[in-house]
């Protein structure tokens, strides 16, 4: 393992390495490890459009929200339920369908750490290493670590189009919202391109 293959987010208490990524991201999965603080913060309720995510809980104990979900046991049973939160523990995982709203945190007192994944990988770890080093800089953010600069997040959104929105606004209303924002931001001098956080 490099340092390139880990990012970081401080604000939000979350590390991720990278373990496999994809031969082909339209098709193959990037996988993960993700650790997250005990008073760390995960993402907010988000939805992801074209892509499933699976979390299962190597150590500590995650909470887990999600519209649909297939949960698997650690005898490896499992059960699909839907508007359902949960607390999961070693040996148990979630599966995430796209564009399905959700969320996760840390429900327990020591750090929680994930075997991750998402399918297809698509440009997943770009957008990560993005958001993590604008936030590792210093730049106002929401405490799961995404830019609160509108104008700025705008042109970032534009790009990256396929990777993730809020669950509680609709998709094609924040698509118009970024659409309109984005000429803006680019004019007042944001770009979606990052070599300091790629390269």
């Amino acid at each position: 393992m490099t340092r390139d293959d880990v990012v970081t987010t401080p604000v939000s208490g979350k590390r991720v390495r990278f373990v496999d990524r994809p031969d082909d991201p339209a098709t193959d999965p990037l996988r993960f490890v993700m650790t997250l603080a005990p008073d760390g913060h995960g993402p907010m309720l988000h939805v992801h459009p074209e892509q499933d995510e699976r979390l299962a809980v190597a150590a500590g104990r995650l909470g887990v929200f999600a519209n649909e979900a297939r949960f698997a046991s650690a005898d490896g049973s499992g059960e699909r339920c839907s508007d359902e939160e949960r607390v999961l523990g070693p040996g148990e995982a979630v599966t995430i369908p796209a564009d399905t709203p959700h969320r996760f945190w840390n429900a327990g007192e020591d750090e929680l750490r994930l075997d991750g994944s998402v399918t297809p990988g698509l440009r997943t770890e770009a957008f990560m290493r993005i958001t993590y080093g604008i936030a590792r800089d210093g730049a106002p953010t929401t405490p799961s670590g995404m830019p609160l600069n509108a104008l700025r997040l705008a042109v970032l959104l534009d790009e990256y189009d396929d990777m993730l929105y809020l669950a509680r606004v609709p998709t094609e209303l924040q698509r118009l919202g970024i659409r309109a924002l984005e000429p803006l931001g680019r004019r007042v001098g944001y770009d979606d391109r990052y070599p300091e956080y790629l390269d």
